[in-house]
């Protein structure tokens, strides 16, 4: 079920994503418009935060170079070569609870699907990682945050053999819309910053 719900939160971002190209084509145009339907929707646009344009922008340009709404809605970070994947993850494990954020599920898809299928396959996995509290405060601003509860990291070996990090970019989160109240955003913003040292440490596989 988790994955399931997995898949239709990126679903959900495929959209979104549509939605950035029109907001980053069409917002100036608007500017030079004197419509008054077209002014209000400028104006909706305009009360988004500062940073929205930026983030929708380089989303659309990533779909245009990749044609694939997944690989412009996440980040990424390669693994060092001759890291194994037990490395990556106790790197990963001891920043979280360096951190002081609670690793609360994991997913060991290849591993079932060999079980089921008898098969051998390429290494994928998917890490949970939550703070209670700043969740329970997302959600009292918006419900529909709970849709990205909680962050998750995927390890996932290549065709090629290389193990990558992935997770959710979450500046669409953070700036893609009204600005969040102040508190909020520094939570927010604080919680990014975890998940990406969680991904820097563990693409070294380095616990330090």
């Amino acid at each position: 079920m988790n994955f399931i719900r997995n898949i239709l939160a990126l679903i959900g971002l495929v959209a979104i994503v549509g939605g950035a190209f029109a907001y980053t084509k069409f917002a100036p145009m608007m500017s030079q418009m004197g419509d008054m339907d077209i002014g209000a929707e400028k104006a909706a646009l305009d009360s988004f935060d500062p940073k929205a344009k930026e983030v929708y922008m380089d989303m659309w340009k990533k779909l245009k170079e990749t044609g694939n709404s997944a690989d412009a809605t996440v980040v990424t970070y390669p693994v060092k070569e001759g890291v194994t994947t037990e490395q990556v993850e106790a790197a990963m494990k001891f920043k979280a609870n360096e951190l002081n954020i609670k690793g609360v599920g994991e997913l060991p898809l290849s591993e079932q699907v060999k079980l089921e299928t008898g098969k051998d396959q390429r290494f994928l996995k998917i890490y949970q990682f939550c703070n209670p509290q700043t969740a329970m405060r997302m959600v009292d601003y918006s419900d529909a945050f709970s849709a990205y509860l909680p962050c998750r990291i995927s390890l996932i070996q290549d065709k090629q053999g290389k193990l990558n990090l992935y997770s959710l970019n979450m500046d669409m989160m953070i700036y893609g819309g009204k600005t969040l109240p102040p508190e909020l955003l520094e939570e927010a913003k604080g919680v990014q910053t975890i998940i990406t040292s969680i991904m820097e440490q563990g693409s070294t596989g380095e616990e330090f």
